[in-house]
């Protein structure tokens, strides 16, 4: 039986590499872990990971501790998780944190995580918050002036071995987190490979990157997450490339080797990462799609309107001058009126022949009722394209104001109360 004095985990039973440390045993290190508590980095302050819109960008460097609850046991997961959790890392020397909550394994599983994975994502004790909750959770001077442009979505505090992940309030930017929580837990791994694991990975990380489009947001999102410390910069890139970068067949194998000890399925991870950016670029070009296409129709609408006018302005001035001319012919006397001819060229350009008098004015007077007929079909046409208009207008702004809406919820600042 173990003596009463040593520590004990929340369930009461006390770990075995407690009673082997006080029997004097030796206990096995953590394989995962280099020799020194520095990785080839080096000590790493506090990090926060801040997007630049509609994208999220750079997050922070993990130092694992090893969770309790592996020990003891955690709700959700299927049986013999938990112990193979353990032994898979090799934990030895255990902090305490609280089992994950449901959100906290839902979101592992969608991350795509493996078992390893896992442990190191559960073992920062991870809060997912709204905007509210965020407010204030990681603020940094240094991390905000990194990336003046973006805002602040996540963080790790090295101090308290800790994530802190921001989720927006529409489920339809659930996938920003399900990123940010993959990017962490990455962070996580790469402080746990030793110097020789990370100088051999770095170039190949730097040969992706630079084999990426120019044009790519990838670029800028590593250059604002590494900001002034130049030595997070082989972390960011195997992050990144890790949530962001698929190719067919794979990156490097030594790379994906790396990436698999801690996600099961990349591709279907970084497809997360395309799939809710990808809902906001359809957005953003089904708008420009839409505007255009209104602009057109706007245009036309006002050519037609202008031409409308023109031609209401001529039949006024032609029943003006047909109804002078009737009153000319009827003052004439008869015998007059009986030889008179006329001939006219109607405002559209039709035609009237040399005739008697009264052909003449007849054919003019059938014209000006055609007319009369056709101006106010012609402009309860006009009025119902402009009321066209007028709602799509009102649709385009509305999927403005949705895509801007989704927008500012990328940024947590700019949502809480």
């Amino acid at each position: 039986m173990p003596p009463d004095d040593l520590p004990r985990s929340p369930t009461g039973r006390v770990p075995q590499w407690v009673v082997d440390q006080a029997a004097g045993r030796p206990v096995e290190p953590d394989p995962w872990r280099s020799p020194s508590p520095q990785s080839a980095v080096g000590t790493l302050p506090s990090r926060r990971r801040r997007r630049r819109k509609p994208v999220l960008v750079g997050l922070a460097v993990v130092v694992l501790a090893g969770a309790s609850w592996l020990y003891v046991g955690a709700p959700g997961l299927a049986p013999g998780t938990v112990s193979a959790l353990a032994s898979d890392l090799g934990f030895s020397h255990a902090a305490v944190v609280a089992p994950p909550s449901a959100d906290v394994v839902a979101l592992a599983d969608e991350a795509h995580l493996s078992t390893a994975g896992k442990a190191l994502f559960y073992g920062t004790n991870p809060k997912i918050l709204g905007a509210s909750a965020f407010a204030g959770q990681c603020g940094d001077g240094q991390a905000q002036h990194a990336l003046s442009a973006g805002s602040i979505v996540g963080c790790f505090e090295q101090g308290s071995n800790s994530i802190v992940l921001y989720e927006p309030a529409d489920p339809r930017l659930h996938g920003s987190v399900v990123t940010s929580a993959a990017h962490e837990t990455l962070h996580a791994a790469w402080a746990q490979l030793t110097a020789a694991q990370q100088s051999e990975l770095t170039p190949l990380l730097s040969a992706e990157v630079a084999a990426i489009p120019a044009t790519d947001p990838i670029h800028e999102q590593i250059t604002g997450s590494v900001g002034d410390h130049p030595d997070h910069l082989p972390t960011e890139m195997f992050a990144y490339v890790g949530t962001q970068v698929w190719r067919t067949g794979g990156l490097a194998p030594q790379l994906e080797a790396a990436y698999a000890r801690v996600i099961s399925d990349r591709a279907a991870l970084v497809a997360v990462y395309t799939g809710w950016n990808g809902m906001l670029d359809k957005m953003a070009a089904d708008i420009q799609s839409a505007s255009q296409a209104l602009a057109a129709r706007q245009t036309a609408h006002a050519q037609s309107q202008a031409q409308y006018d023109a031609d209401a302005a001529s039949v006024e001035y032609y029943r003006k001058a047909y109804q002078a001319k009737v009153a000319q012919v009827a003052a004439m006397p008869a015998s007059q009126q009986a030889r008179l001819e006329l001939s006219w060229v109607w405002w559209d350009g039709t035609k009237l022949p040399m005739a008697p008098a009264k052909v003449t004015l007849a054919s003019a007077a059938a014209l000006l009722a055609r007319d009369d007929a056709a101006l106010p079909q012609r402009e309860a046409a006009l009025q119902s394209e402009a009321a066209a208009i007028a709602a799509e207008h009102a649709r385009v702004q509305s999927l403005v104001a949705e895509l801007h809406g989704l927008q500012n919820q990328l940024d947590p600042s700019s949502t809480a109360s």
